[in-house]
């Protein structure tokens, strides 16, 4: 099994070869330290990837996707059993901020904050990488 840093070293790696100008992203940001100001995270788990709007904060990590509107909302990786990513492309007059949903192992539903455009390149992979290297394999399905 991997160490979180691994985790962490791969991912950060996979989004940098695939997205485009991360500096005109507008809320996401890749987390390249290793402890979060923001989260509290549990020992030797490491942050990959922010969105950090005025609507709520939402972390990727090496472990969990957490965030934090009204109330926190945490799923470990390992719990998620499908998970959605919207279809957004060819809209017209899209906002900056839209949702991925994920449903876990009860039932229960999530929906997280993605940022729209380019950005979303990078939440996308950040969360499959993560998927992929813990060898987890949920649904995908359309919201």
């Amino acid at each position: 099994m991997k160490t979180d840093i691994s985790i962490k070293n791969i991912v950060i790696a996979a989004i940098c070869r695939k997205v485009m100008n991360p500096e005109e992203w507008i809320y996401s940001k890749i987390h390249l330290a290793n402890k979060s100001v923001e989260f509290d995270l549990e020992n030797n788990e490491f942050p990959i990837f922010q969105i950090s709007s005025p609507i709520a904060k939402t972390i990727i990590t090496t472990r969990r996707i957490i965030e934090r509107k009204n109330e926190i909302h945490i799923v470990c990786f390992e719990d998620i059993s499908k998970i959605s990513y919207g279809n957004f492309k060819g809209q017209i007059n899209k906002s900056e901020l839209s949702f991925f949903r994920i449903i876990d192992i009860s039932g229960t539903s999530y929906d997280f904050q993605m940022e729209t455009g380019k950005a979303s390149i990078g939440l996308i992979n950040a969360v499959d990488t993560v998927i992929r290297l813990k060898g987890l394999k949920p649904e995908k399905f359309i919201i």
